[in-house]
């Protein structure tokens, strides 16, 4: 199995088992992107980036080195919801179940990132 596949079915089971948390939305957008958090959490003020949502990436829209805010797909339904695939529905109404549904769907069939994700603001690092 491909690890962008396996890493989206693990945090599939954490939508399941977590509590919603910005880290969790941090950790998602990452995946869904195939790209990695070069936050080394070493001090306070990165650790509560990481706690807050925030990515640090590089090579992502262009940008060297730069900071992504994740959408909240852990805590708001609508957010949620925008992780399912095209074609893909689901009657559920709590933003971890709907965000575990669509993470599996998304592993089970390899689509791209959601266009949700381009809505955040990006800040050079």
């Amino acid at each position: 199995m491909e690890p962008h596949i396996e890493r989206l079915l693990r945090l599939a089971e954490s939508c399941l088992t977590e509590r919603p948390s910005r880290r969790l939305d941090g950790e998602i957008y990452c995946a869904l992107h195939k790209i990695d958090d070069l936050n080394s959490v070493e001090n306070e003020r990165l650790i509560d980036a990481r706690l807050n949502g925030e990515v640090l990436v590089r090579g992502h829209r262009g940008l060297p080195v730069g900071w992504i805010e994740a959408p909240p797909f852990t805590a708001e339904l609508r957010y949620a919801e925008e992780l399912l695939p095209d074609g893909v529905r689901t009657i559920l109404k709590d933003p971890m179940k709907v965000c575990a549904a669509a993470l599996n769907a998304r592993a089970r069939c390899d689509a791209p990132a959601p266009r949700v994700s381009e809505v955040f603001e990006f800040r050079s690092a």
